[in-house]
């Protein structure tokens, strides 16, 4: 325990940082609850948009195997060299308990015959895989932003919990020592004061039953 002069001032300003700290604990913990709140809603959305990211791109690869199969690869190259538009989309951030988390939107999506080729040189089969591999990309645009909103949640989770375990198993504790220390030092000396004002009383009474009335 650190040297503190056990005072009366002192007492009440240890008092005073006990209630301050633990008003902030409560806090933290507040914070804390709302972050795993929101983590938990993102987790399932977040594994459900996994697993159709994981079907589609399967769907994706077998329309691909087949129009290599049947078109040939300089048809499908051609194609795929052809359709060079992007994607352009729109990014904005959110705040959440001081933590900025981001959201992404794509803009509106060429139909597949429009997305950068003629239709007339492909087959129904390219212009299908097109349309699957673009709906997969747009899919993996829409998840990122779920991804990287949990990481960051989980990171400040993590350190919420550091902060307030530090404070409830540090902080408080020591504080706690330290009022209880001036406390029963402050104490002891008036049970000590007490004493000797009895003892001096106790030493006059005596001194007065000695005088020698006249």
């Amino acid at each position: 325990m650190e040297h503190i002069s056990p005072t009366r001032m002192n007492l009440l300003q240890k008092r005073a940082q006990m209630r301050l700290v633990q008003h902030g604990v409560e806090l933290l913990k507040r914070k804390r609850d709302a972050l795993l709140k929101e983590f938990m809603e993102g987790v399932k959305p977040l594994l459900s948009a996994r697993g159709r990211i994981s079907e589609e791109l399967h769907k994706a690869t077998t329309s691909l195997i087949m129009s290599l199969a049947v078109d040939g690869l300089e048809r499908v190259e051609s194609a795929a060299l052809a359709c060079n538009n992007g994607f352009s989309i729109d990014i904005k951030e959110r705040n959440i308990w001081g933590i900025r988390v981001p959201e992404v939107k794509t803009r509106t999506t060429p139909p597949p015959l429009e997305g950068g080729y003629s239709g007339s040189g492909t087959s129904p089969r390219i212009d299908e895989t097109a349309a699957e591999f673009r709906a997969v990309i747009e899919r993996i645009i829409s998840m990122a932003p779920m991804e990287i909103k949990l990481k960051r949640l989980g990171r400040e989770i993590r350190k919420t919990s550091r902060r307030v375990n530090a404070l409830e198993q540090i902080l408080i504790p020591g504080l706690a020592a330290q009022v209880r220390f001036i406390k029963e030092t402050l104490e002891e000396r008036a049970r000590e004061d007490v004493f000797r004002l009895k003892r001096l009383k106790g030493k006059k009474e005596r001194q007065a039953k000695a005088k020698p009335t006249s």
